[in-house]
């Protein structure tokens, strides 16, 4: 092997007269290159945006949710709160209340979905506290409120400040039937960085969450966080049979399946469009095989006369093309990861986040998608030259020198 390596670099390095078998090597590398930099580059984006989605959703929302099967409510919602945190592989668990109102203030009124919550159990359950970036968790009692810094522009409303609101259930009074109303006072102000929630979410405590809904004492639903996230389902599985047979799951990836089937189908369709850049640098992988074999002829068959076999001639011209494989697979690889790292860094590519939930587009190459992106460029390159060597291979000496 060592002998077809040397002849292979050597035929790569040597000055040629047909200066265009140079040029089109070149623009092989440079097309294996540009290939796998590209999907390197794509797949980090929909890496990026499939953690990104994940890490922001599972901030926002529950691993596990169990909801009451008849949707009356849930009143020993403490006892089971607790048992349920006491279950192998759960974190935390919290009882939570859902439920849309109208948030008014003295400028706009916006329908909004307000969850009532336990804030101490609360923060063991979720990133709400890493969230509020401005006021504090220890004032949020009752009467007060959370909102999502989106919504608390769009309806201007600051930090101190008081909004009222407006249930959809009703009370009878001597004029007829009002709606349930309630005011709080704004002391904490949240950004999760999902622009949905942001924009149409506020906390606030479950007591004025029942008084406001006129509910009793009584949760919607327990919410659960788990030790592993994609155990999730066998632990919900779990948890019901355990607590309580009235008890239905729902794991996060159920809820949210229909947005990671679509990011999962989004990166088979890009390393099936963008692998084609590949595909064409291979066929110039080809032609300048196919060249230089015509070229060669002379110098391949002194080559056979001096006793080298076909299979050593076949392997000079696949060691050609698997170098340029590896080489331009090389600095797609150096190439795709240094413009990934750039532009999440520096957040080049900037969103509106009304549209996308997120402001910018993150870039997070996966080691493992490197490996097969690097595999199936060598790969597609050694097929690459199949042709070539063998035809290589076929030269009779005689006849090839009896024309020079």
């Amino acid at each position: 092997m060592k002998f077809e390596l040397l002849v292979a670099v050597r035929y790569l390095k040597a000055k040629r007269k047909q200066a265009v078998i140079s040029l089109i090597t070149l623009i092989s590398v440079v097309g294996v290159a540009a290939g796998v930099a590209a999907l390197i580059i794509a797949l980090a984006i929909n890496a990026g945006f499939t953690e990104d989605l994940q890490e922001k959703l599972l901030g926002a929302q529950a691993h596990i949710r169990l909801i009451p099967r008849d949707h009356v409510g849930i009143r020993n919602y403490i006892d089971l709160s607790t048992r349920t945190a006491a279950i192998s592989g759960v974190v935390a668990a919290a009882p939570s209340l859902y439920r849309p109102v109208l948030i008014s203030s003295a400028t706009a009124d916006l329908g909004v979905q307000m969850k009532g919550i336990l804030a101490e159990m609360e923060s063991r359950m979720s990133a709400l506290s890493k969230n509020v970036v401005q006021g504090n968790l220890a004032d949020f009692k009752e009467g007060t409120i959370l909102i999502g810094q989106d919504l608390a522009n769009a309806i201007g409303v600051s930090l101190g400040g008081t909004v009222t609101l407006l249930s959809s259930e009703s009370s009878l009074s001597p004029i007829g039937s009002i709606p349930n109303t309630r005011g709080f006072k704004v002391v904490g102000i949240f950004s999760s960085g999902l622009y949905d929630l942001d924009s149409s979410f506020v906390f606030v405590q479950l007591k004025d969450a029942q008084r406001l809904l006129r509910m009793g004492d009584v949760a919607g639903t327990i919410e659960v966080k788990v030790a592993d996230i994609y155990q999730a389902k066998e632990i919900g599985e779990h948890i019901t049979a355990a607590v309580g047979g009235n008890l239905v799951s729902e794991d996060w990836m159920s809820l949210n399946q229909s947005i990671f089937e679509a990011l999962r189908l989004e990166k088979v369709v890009m390393f099936i469009t963008i692998g084609l850049i590949v595909i064409v640098a291979a066929l110039n992988i080809v032609a300048t095989l196919i060249m230089m074999v015509l070229e060669k002829t002379r110098d391949i068959a002194i080559l056979m006369s001096m006793g080298a076999t076909k299979e050593n001639i076949r392997r000079v011209f696949i060691l050609q093309g698997l170098i340029i494989g590896v080489v331009g697979t090389a600095c797609g690889i150096v190439l795709g990861h240094v413009v990934s790292y750039l532009a999440d860094k520096y957040h080049l590519i900037r969103l509106a986040p009304d549209v996308y939930t997120i402001a910018y587009v993150p870039f997070r190459p996966e080691p493992m998608d490197t490996v097969m992106v690097a595999l199936a460029a060598i790969v597609i390159s050694f097929l690459a030259t199949l042709y070539p060597s063998a035809a290589a291979s076929k030269l009779q000496p005689v006849e090839s020198l009896r024309y020079e």
